[in-house]
C-alpha cells in the first residue's frame, strides 16, 4: 500500500511537471514575439531581421547606448524617403555587422556620406547603410530584394567580409531567432506552425543554455578587460570577447584559407556565394542599377602578429595557409562577370603596420578602420568613369 501511494504521488507529480513543461514550451513558441522583444525578430523570407526603431545599443563610436534607434527597416541608419529626390545620387551599401560598429555617426557608411557632402554639398549623395549582422551574401540578396531596392538606388555596394562570408555560406542554412537567440535550421526541412518557427529542440533548454553561455562569456570578457585595463592603464576595451572564444573563432575561419582542404571543405559554400553574386548582378543590371563589391579583410590577414599567434596557439603549419585565398577566388569570379570591385587588403596591411585598425579581440573595425574604409571607397568612387562624377556634380 505504501509503495502504491508513493507511486501515485510520483505519477501525479510527473504529470504536473510534464504538463507544466509542455505549457512553457507552448508559451515560448507562440508568445515568442511578445515575450522576447529583443533586437532581432523572425522574418518569413530572410529568416530574421532587426526590429524597426529598436535601440542600437551602440552610441557614439560604438561605446554605450545614446538612444540611437534603428530605422524603418531595422538598419543602422536614419530614415530616408523611399522616393528619391531629383538630382540625388543614391548609394545602398549591403553587408553584415561591419555596418554597425561605430554606431550611426561613425560607421564607415556615414563617414562616406559626409565625404560626399563636403565635396558636393548637402543632399547630393545618399549613402544608405543596409547591413544586417549575422548574414552572408546569399542572405543579403534576400534583404536587397525585400527592403533595399525600395530606396531606388543608383549604385549598390556589397561589403564582402573575406573572413567569414565564404565560411558561413552553408547553402542549407536559414538563420532564425528562437526566444531572442540566433538558431540555424536546415531550410530543406524548415518547420512552422501558424507562422511560428518550430524547432526540434526544447525552447526552454535552448534559452537556458544560451543564457548561461552568454552570461559566462560576458563575465569572462569583463574580467579580462579589467585585467588588461589595469595592466595598461587604458580604459577597458569595448565589445571584447574572451580570449579563447575570440581565438577559437579566428582559428575556425582560418580553415577556409587552408591550401589543401579549402576546396574540399568549402567548395559548396563558394559556389553558393558565386550563385548569389551572379543573381545579384543580373537583378541590378536588369533595373539599370550599378553594382560593385568592396572586399573587407579579416584581422589575421593584415596583422602578422595575430596570424603568428594563431599558428603558435593552435600548433598550425604556417605554410598550409594562403592568406590571400578568399580575395583571389572572389576577384577571379568578379572579373569573369565584369563586376567592379575594390580590394582593401593591401592598403589595410600597410596601415595596420602603423596603427591598429580593429577593435580589441573583436573582428570589426575601430574608428581608424572605419575611417580608412570610407577613405578607400571615396577614392575608388571618385576614380570611376566621368558619368558617376557627373551624376553627383553640384
Amino acid at each position: 500500500m505504501l509503495i502504491s501511494n508513493f507511486a501515485k504521488r510520483a505519477l501525479k507529480i510527473g504529470i504536473i511537471l510534464g504538463v507544466s513543461l509542455l505549457a512553457v514550451e507552448f508559451l515560448m513558441t507562440f508568445l515568442d514575439p511578445y515575450l522576447f522583444k529583443d533586437r532581432f525578430e523572425n522574418d518569413p523570407d530572410m529568416g530574421f531581421k532587426v526590429r524597426a526603431y529598436y535601440p542600437t545599443g551602440l552610441g557614439l563610436h560604438g561605446r554605450g547606448d545614446d538612444g540611437t534607434l534603428t530605422n524603418q527597416f531595422g538598419f543602422n541608419d536614419r530614415d530616408y524617403s523611399l522616393q528619391k529626390a531629383p538630382g540625388v545620387f543614391r548609394i545602398v551599401v549591403l553587408g553584415d555587422s561591419f555596418g554597425w560598429n561605430g554606431g550611426l555617426e561613425d560607421n564607415y557608411t556615414a563617414i562616406l556620406e559626409r565625404k560626399f557632402e563636403s565635396r558636393d554639398g548637402a543632399h547630393k549623395v545618399d549613402v544608405i547603410n543596409t547591413g544586417y549582422p549575422g548574414t552572408h551574401t546569399a542572405e543579403q540578396l534576400s534583404m536587397l530584394k525585400k527592403f533595399a531596392l525600395q530606396y531606388h538606388p543608383d549604385l549598390v555596394i556589397l561589403g564582402f567580409f573575406a573572413g567569414n562570408d565564404f565560411f558561413d555560406a552553408d547553402p542549407n542554412r536559414k538563420r532564425i531567432v528562437v526566444n531572442k537567440y540566433f538558431f540555424d535550421v536546415d531550410k530543406r526541412h524548415e518547420l512552422s506552425f501558424l507562422g511560428h518557427p518550430v524547432v526540434a529542440r526544447s525552447r526552454l533548454w535552448l534559452f537556458l543554455r544560451n543564457k548561461f553561455e552568454s552570461e559566462s562569456m560576458n563575465a569572462e570578457a569583463k574580467r579580462e578587460g579589467e585585467e588588461w585595463a589595469n595592466a595598461t592603464g587604458q580604459p577597458k576595451p569595448f565589445l571584447n570577447l574572451p580570449t579563447e572564444t575570440y581565438l577559437g573563432g579566428q582559428r575556425a575561419k582560418l580553415e577556409f584559407f587552408n591550401r589543401t582542404t579549402s576546396a574540399r571543405e568549402f567548395g559548396a559554400h563558394t559556389a553558393y556565394i558565386f550563385e548569389a553574386l551572379n543573381e545579384m548582378n543580373e537583378l541590378l543590371k536588369s533595373k539599370g542599377i550599378r553594382f560593385m563589391v568592396a572586399i573587407y579583410p579579416d584581422e589575421f590577414q593584415v596583422s602578422p602578429v595575430q596570424f603568428e599567434s594563431l599558428v603558435e596557439h593552435f600548433r598550425l603549419k604556417k605554410e598550409d595557409y594562403d592568406l590571400d585565398l578568399a580575395q583571389n577566388l572572389l576577384k577571379t569570379f568578379l572579373e569573369s562577370k565584369h563586376i567592379s570591385y575594390l580590394d582593401m587588403l593591401d592598403r589595410f596591411r600597410t596601415e595596420e603596420s602603423r596603427r591598429e585598425l580593429y577593435l580589441y579581440k573583436n573582428t570589426h573595425w575601430n574608428d581608424s578602420g572605419n575611417n580608412l574604409a570610407a577613405d578607400l571607397l571615396f577614392q575608388h568612387l571618385n576614380s570611376q568613369p566621368y558619368e558617376f562624377n557627373k551624376s553627383v556634380a553640384k
